[in-house]
């Protein structure tokens, strides 16, 4: 969808799915620095100005959403100020979600940071079930495949959740939202102060 440090062409704004942004760096080192569903657009750095951004975004969980040219954005804004207005609200949110990422990476072990993740995919897909690879999830949540396999089978034989090849059913929210503890729930709540109820 966007290539780093590529002109921005389009945003799409997602119906449903998960798309990723992921940093990386010259000698290959991926993490996904945020998640984006029917909540937002591929990118809004070009509501400020910015028409080229260092990361990668693309689809994570196939979906649907409506495309539109950057440069019919930019001007649809240009003409309805109060479009813009709508839609600031959502790069902050993104920007609150990032930080509570590098925090969690940071300050919170692997089971936590895999419940986390998990949560914010199920707010997104309306499903207990995500389609998922363990490679994918390492990406993700930036540890080595073995870290994420680890912790998978620690939550599944708690029974929190299934994990089958390429797919993982969510089998006690609950659970998952006690094991992910402070990391989870900060973006999603000023999601909702700023802008309304988040889940479907």
């Amino acid at each position: 969808m966007i290539q780093p440090n590529e002109r921005i062409e389009a945003i799409v704004f997602p119906e449903s799915g998960i798309v990723s942004i992921v940093a990386s760096t010259e000698d290959h080192r991926r993490v996904e620095i945020g998640i984006i569903g029917r909540e937002g657009m591929t990118d809004g750095s070009i509501l400020i100005g910015v028409d080229r951004v260092p990361h990668e975004v693309f689809v994570q969980v196939a979906g649907s959403g409506m495309r539109i040219d950057a440069a019919a954005l930019l001007a649809l804004v240009a003409a309805r100020p109060a479009i813009r207005v709508q839609l600031l609200p959502w790069l902050h949110i993104l920007t609150v979600q990032a930080a509570q990422t590098a925090l969690s990476n940071a300050g919170y072990d692997i089971e936590a940071r895999l419940a986390r993740w998990l949560l914010m995919c199920q707010d997104r897909v309306d499903s207990n079930e995500i389609p998922l690879t363990h490679e994918f999830l390492g990406v993700m949540l930036a540890v080595r495949r073995s870290s994420v396999t680890l912790a998978t089978h620690m939550l599944e034989g708690a029974k929190i959740i299934k994990a089958e090849r390429g797919r993982i059913t969510i089998l006690d929210r609950e659970a998952l939202k006690g094991l992910a503890g402070n990391s989870y729930g900060t973006s999603e709540a000023e999601y909702e102060r700023l802008l309304g109820p988040f889940r479907g």
